[in-house]
């Protein structure tokens, strides 16, 4: 093979990984902040077939896009846990709408009137992670069980915690625990 040839073939290889971990229906919202650049992955609801088809229905009716981090390799910022009550079945998603991303939950499983909170501008999380320095959407979510929030000693005074939190972090930075106690939403420490 000449060299052109395995030019052509190793940036095939190299690139087959990306082409297959697109989505159907990806966007990549480009800007900049100050003189950097940032390049930040969104999927459509319907990325996200694990989630009930009423919560996915509503995240499109809201005209959310989900945000993805640099770090991604599967689709994220969509979860379950029992963020309302032992046993509950609930889901969480960040909705990115017009510049600014906002935790909704959805209680049950039903998409009727989940909750809002954390809503954060998408740029305040732009990280650079490469050596382009192109910046990166940096915010990410997960369940926080209550042995891990227990866990933390700046939360003991808030305990006890019987049911799951949702874990906000700022990638490679520092989180907080989105806790609902008692009708409302608390913010407990995270990591660091």
């Amino acid at each position: 093979m000449q060299g052109t040839q395995k030019l052509v073939v190793w940036i095939a290889l190299l690139t087959a990984p990306l082409i297959a971990a697109a989505q159907e229906g990806e966007q990549v919202l480009h800007g900049h902040i100050g003189d950097q650049s940032y390049a930040f992955r969104m999927l459509p609801p319907a990325s996200f077939t694990e989630a009930p088809a009423a919560i996915r229905s509503d995240l499109q009716k809201r005209h959310c896009l989900i945000p993805q981090t640099y770090e991604a390799r599967t689709p994220e910022n969509v979860i379950h846990g029992a963020f309302r009550e032992k046993g509950s079945s609930d889901w969480a998603a960040l909705c990115s709408q017009n510049g600014t991303s906002t935790l909704l939950i959805y209680w049950d499983g039903s998409a009727t009137k989940p909750a809002e909170t954390a809503a954060q501008l998408d740029t305040d999380t732009a990280d650079p992670h490469n050596e382009t320095n192109l910046l990166g959407y940096a915010r990410g979510i997960d369940p926080a069980t209550p042995k891990s929030i227990n866990e933390i000693l700046a939360n003991k005074p808030y305990g006890p915690f019987d049911h799951d939190g949702i874990r906000d972090a700022h990638i490679e930075r520092s989180s907080v625990i989105h806790y609902f106690k008692n009708g409302t939403w608390m913010t407990l420490a995270g990591t660091e």
